[in-house]
């Protein structure tokens, strides 16, 4: 069977992303052929892009997450079959019209879903699912910190602290404002303010939860930002990228500018900080992958929460969608239609 893939084989600029024609392989004993009708585009994906992904190398064709239908299921699947609607957390090779993965990544889809909203929840709500409700102590009534809350992950964490109840203050740039409020959150323009003032003015003691994907002295300021007994949850690099390329000197000074813990100062705050990879929860809490990433869908099917969807590409245009990802002028998540 032919199929058609994005593949990079050099580190670089989106004009890397090229598109190929190749062949479909048998399924192993354990594995699932999924037809990809939606695939997500990320940060990780420019990581990839970029060759700065951890353990990933060109040639490698980009994509953390998908939805599509089963084409094809191996000797030893016992779970799905075809034509059943599914999911997965694939991490690289997502770009693609069809894929191959572990059938222990698949999750089911209920009939009726929007595919490019349900492809928000495998990699964006899973991660700020996870990162509320695994990670802090966050509880009703409890305020938290989300950066850059007009993307793909702030959105879902605007919303999904909707429905826990929680006051949710984000950064965001001025021209995004509006969504943060619209979503639920606290608007905070980071380009005009100090957030850290603003939530010691508003809050009785600061936050019980901030999550923070740009590193270095940002994530410093972040935990300044906590109230006692509050967590931190680091979560990406941003601050090692400019104009959506790793550069890097600003690397090595997110690095030298991280903030360091010391276990007596922790123990006098009862403050935390813990960092987050979503493939790591899903490769070694299984479980926990598959039974939040069924809440997500439940939680979208009844309404209580709404992707937001920023743009749709063609698959043969990811290199397009890149471009829009570097701008940051996209907000919530963008998707190819594959």
């Amino acid at each position: 069977m032919t199929n058609e893939r994005i593949l990079i084989s050099r580190s670089g600029g989106p004009a890397e992303l090229k598109l190929i024609t190749d062949r479909v392989n048998a399924p192993g004993p354990h594995e699932v052929v999924i037809r990809v009708k939606a695939a997500g585009v990320s940060f990780a994906d420019v990581m990839v892009r970029e060759g700065v992904y951890p353990g990933v190398k060109p040639p490698v064709t980009p994509g953390y997450d998908i939805v599509g239908n089963v084409e094809s299921v191996g000797s030893e699947v016992r779970e799905f079959q075809r034509g059943d609607r599914v999911a997965a957390m694939t991490v690289v090779g997502g770009y693609t019209r069809f894929i191959t993965v572990p059938a222990k990544h698949v999750v089911r889809v209920p009939d009726g879903l929007d595919g490019a909203q349900a492809v928000c929840l495998v990699l964006n709500y899973l991660t700020a699912y996870q990162m509320i409700k695994r990670c802090t102590p966050a509880a009703a009534g409890d305020a938290i910190l989300v950066h850059g809350a007009a993307g793909g992950v702030g959105t879902a964490l605007l919303q999904l602290a909707s429905t826990e109840r929680l006051v949710a203050f984000g950064t965001a740039s001025s021209a995004k404002l509006s969504l943060v409020e619209q979503l639920g959150g606290v608007p905070i323009d980071y380009s005009k303010e100090d957030f850290v003032a603003r939530i010691r003015r508003d809050t009785k003691d600061g936050v019980a939860a901030a999550f923070d994907f740009v590193a270095g002295s940002h994530a410093a300021r972040s935990y300044r930002a906590l109230r006692a007994t509050g967590t931190l949850v680091c979560y990406g690099v941003f601050g090692a990228t400019h104009n959506g390329r790793v550069r890097p000197l600003r690397a090595l000074l997110t690095f030298l500018r991280d903030p360091g813990f010391k276990p007596i100062a922790l123990l006098g705050t009862s403050k935390g900080c813990v960092g987050y990879n979503t493939r790591l929860w899903r490769d070694l809490r299984p479980g926990m992958y598959a039974a939040d990433l069924g809440t997500l869908f439940s939680l979208l099917q009844a309404g209580r929460i709404s992707p937001v969807v920023g743009a749709r590409f063609p698959l043969e245009q990811a290199a397009e969608a890149h471009r829009m990802l570097n701008s940051r002028a996209i907000k919530g998540k963008i998707v190819l239609d594959c």
